[in-house]
């Protein structure tokens, strides 16, 4: 384990009048480690007394909001595990009430109505917490002014309003539970209906009701022996008390067991807590969060100051040598497409008697998209107006993409078009503008028409034949040309894949 660090330290060129005494770096003293509290800690908590108080204050409830917040999660989560049986046991009574023969209207109607208390229950919850959350906040805020007496008031406030809120949050899990249970049993039943599945149809007008429960009491008082439907009746209630009672014991059960697993890893590992780390006291700007168990965190905080020493005020390219990019390359191209524009809408690609020689320019696509199409070359590659502006492109594959323009937005514009051809990204584009050349090689403005497109293509191959790249490897070359001055797509274009 100690190779690494050695050899990292040799490659370090360190000169004597740059050391700097032990003894400095531990006048810096301990480094600030700042634990996440709840809403309660008292106010006999030491709090770092440096820097701005009123940013110190926001700071300090901001991450005990975070906290109240996270632990108010993982309450919900544990409630709901232990709650489950009873989300089934009032579906179950749900479909076992319910009335088959009642319309659609009314049990639209019913889910409106259950929403309707969601939302009642959740404007009452919001409300509950939002005055204590404010009281708590504002009281706190007086504590800079009045210390002893604003912080005896927060506090009182935050352990009473805790009680509130958290009563508030039970009931309203509690009311969306049973709502949503009822929901998903009477919107399950419509859209049944409504897509006219297992023979069951939407109803309009209102019949007689039926229900299961009513079927099955029916059924029981047609018995005519007063015996045996006593028997019958009373063996129903019994089996049906008794197995939700078996329901509630199981799920009990399992959260007892999840309470208990998540208890042993506490006791284990400490309570879970997130530290905030501050490696250079004299650097508040930069500090490092670590979250987990608290006897694990005694560790990640020493690896984390550890790790700040070592890099600490160094440049890690000495470690190099060179910077990384300087040594990036391109590799060989396994595609590439060529497109060719000329002056000429049309072959033959020769000028007319007395007029200027036929203009070409080719621009090169690196590395282009696998499922290139005619259309999209075509559509990318429509005429434009070249000329003395450069827009050059540098492609995350290594790779520039270059074109000219009559103007600087036309030959960015072209060059933009030109990009989604390519699969590489674009890091950077900047356009240039031609200054001084020979009178007769200046870039005149001139409107160029796509003429025809090259496609090569290089497959790995066995056979000796072919170019070869830097690691031996072999390729077989394919060129595909792909005429572009028509308006359509000509018959016999060739595969581009």
């Amino acid at each position: 384990m100690l190779r690494l660090p050695l050899l990292l330290m040799s490659l370090i060129s360190i000169a004597q009048n740059a050391l700097q005494s032990q003894t400095v770096r531990n006048l810096i003293g301990e480094r600030v480690i700042d634990i996440f509290a709840d809403l309660s800690v008292p106010e006999t908590e030491e709090r770092d007394e440096e820097g701005n108080p009123i940013q110190r204050w926001v700071n300090d409830m901001t991450s005990r909001l975070v906290g109240f917040i996270t632990n108010t999660i993982q309450r919900a989560v544990s409630w709901f595990i232990s709650n489950a049986w009873s989300t089934i046991v009032e579906a179950g009574y749900t479909i076992f009430n319910f009335d088959w023969n009642q319309t659609d209207a009314a049990l639209q109607s019913a889910i409106n109505a259950n929403n309707v208390q969601i939302a009642g229950a959740l404007g009452q919850a919001l409300g509950t917490g939002s005055v204590w959350l404010v009281s708590v906040a504002l009281a706190t805020g007086a504590s800079l002014k009045f210390p002893v007496l604003g912080g005896k008031i927060a506090l009182a406030l935050a352990e009473e309003g805790g009680e509130e809120i958290r009563g508030q949050v039970v009931s309203l899990l509690n009311t969306t539970r049973g709502a949503l249970a009822r929901n998903s049993v009477l919107g399950t039943m419509l859209t049944l209906r409504r897509l006219r599945l297992f023979g069951l149809v939407p109803i309009t007008e209102q019949r007689e009701p039926w229900s299961i429960a009513s079927a099955v009491e029916e059924r029981i008082e047609s018995i005519d022996n007063e015996m045996l439907r006593a028997f019958v009746e009373n063996f129903v209630e019994g089996a049906v008390d008794a197995l939700i009672e078996v329901g509630y014991v199981v799920s009990y059960a399992i959260d007892d067991f999840y309470s208990t697993s998540r208890l042993a890893n506490e006791t284990m590992f400490g309570e879970e807590r997130a530290v905030k780390v501050y490696p250079d006291r004299n650097n508040e700007e930069e500090f490092i969060t670590i979250r987990g168990p608290q006897q694990l965190l005694k560790q990640n905080v020493q690896t984390a100051l550890t790790s700040h020493r070592w890099v600490h005020n160094r440049d890690l390219g000495q470690l190099v040598g060179q910077p990384a990019e300087d040594w990036v390359r391109a590799g060989m191209q396994r595609r590439k497409l060529t497109i060719v524009f000329k002056s000429k809408e049309s072959p033959p690609w020769i000028a007319a008697p007395g007029q200027p020689r036929v203009k070409e320019v080719t621009y090169t696509i690196p590395e282009p998209d696998l499922g290139l199409t005619w259309t999209k070359i075509k559509t990318a590659a429509k005429h434009y107006t070249w000329g003395k502006f450069r827009a050059t492109a540098n492609l995350n594959n290594g790779r520039q993409m270059a074109v000219y323009g009559a103007t600087e937005a036309e030959a960015e514009r072209k060059l933009r078009e030109l990009l989604p051809l390519s699969t590489g990204e674009l890091l950077t584009l900047s356009v240039s503008e031609e200054k001084d050349r020979h009178p007769n090689l200046r870039k005149e403005a001139r409107e160029m028409y796509p003429a025809y497109a090259t496609l090569l293509i290089r497959r790995s191959t066995a056979e000796l034949t072919g170019t070869n790249d830097l690691s031996g490897n072999n390729y077989r070359q394919e060129l595909r040309r792909i005429e572009l001055w028509p308006d359509t797509e000509p018959p016999n274009s060739p595969p581009l894949q």
